[in-house]
């Protein structure tokens, strides 16, 4: 059976958000060039560390149209084997375009589950400021794990 696009084209938005020129209004230039990530389909997103390319967290997007649910099932499990992070992102359209990036909607809100490690059944809303915060915090958490991995690794024997 072949799925269709539902609408027969995909928002860019989140992605237009996620860049630096665009979230450097809520961390600051240093920090926003911190926030790096790939989109693999337009919809699903790794959020990675721009130094070594270590994958962070995977990240299903779409846009919020007020839908009660999104289904992110072999995001997840593709998470699980990974041994990563798993999230569902809705973000909801400004009536205004993208300072950074005019071509597209700017972002007013953000409705975030967990899926991995654990599952969240309910939805969290941040603001961009927060939604762009708590990318930062899952960047420092594992650089700072990935930081002990190595510190462990390089210890003679």
């Amino acid at each position: 059976m072949t799925q269709e696009e539902r609408y027969n084209t995909r928002d860019r938005s989140y992605s237009a958000w996620h860049r630096r020129n665009s979230t450097r209004r809520f961390t600051g230039i240093e920090d926003a060039q911190l926030l790096a990530m790939i989109d693999l389909d337009a919809s699903l997103y790794v959020e990675y560390d721009d130094g070594t390319k270590e994958p962070l967290a995977l990240i299903e997007t779409a846009q919020d149209i007020g839908q009660p649910y999104k289904t992110a099932t072999v995001t997840r499990n593709l998470a699980i084997k990974a041994d990563l992070p798993c999230y569902v992102v809705l973000y909801k359209l400004a009536d205004w375009d993208n300072p950074a990036d005019t071509r597209f909607k700017d972002i007013v809100q953000f409705r975030v589950r967990e899926l991995s490690p654990t599952c969240d059944y309910n939805w969290r809303i941040y603001t961009p400021d927060e939604w762009a915060k708590k990318l930062l915090a899952m960047r420092r958490f594992k650089a700072e794990v990935l930081d002990r991995e190595y510190e462990y690794d390089t210890v003679p024997f």
